[in-house]
């Protein structure tokens, strides 16, 4: 029988960007959703490569995809859904205001997928998809009145 293992550390989570994009997703994290910079940036010979941000209670790796796997998919991954053409992952991200939110990711260069909706449980909802082919479930939950 196999023995489960025992989680000992966080689940790290990294979004690879097309090489050289990796400042102006740093710079949209931080418009759109006030991400905040976790530590000093991973540098290669004074180039950012990669850097750490915090969302909320979640911090996220933003990575340069290498450009030659992104070229080349016989190389393997990871490379940045710009190369693949689009993405196999969905971000849900809680926020006061998924409204409000939406409309200022699309002044930054985000486009709608989905409008933000009422839910059934009168939460509101809907999905962007970032400048650099990542999406997003913008969510913000309304108070739930007694009946």
């Amino acid at each position: 029988m196999f023995a489960v293992p025992t989680l000992i550390g966080e689940v790290s989570i990294r979004l690879f960007v097309r090489h050289g994009d990796q400042q102006n997703a740093l710079d949209f994290y931080g418009a759109v959703f006030g991400a905040q910079l976790v530590g000093r940036p991973y540098l290669h010979q004074g180039v950012l490569i990669a850097a750490e941000i915090r969302l909320g209670e979640s911090v996220i790796m933003i990575v340069g995809a290498n450009p030659k796997r992104d070229a080349d998919a016989s190389l393997g991954g990871p490379r940045s859904a710009h190369a693949i053409g689009a993405t196999p992952v969905m971000l849900d991200i809680h926020v006061d205001d998924a409204d409000r939110i939406m409309h200022h990711a699309v002044a930054e260069g985000a486009r709608v997928r989905n409008a933000v909706e009422t839910l059934d449980n009168g939460d509101r909802a809907g999905v962007l998809v970032d400048p650099f082919g990542h999406l997003w479930v913008v969510k913000s939950r309304r108070k739930h009145l007694a009946a």
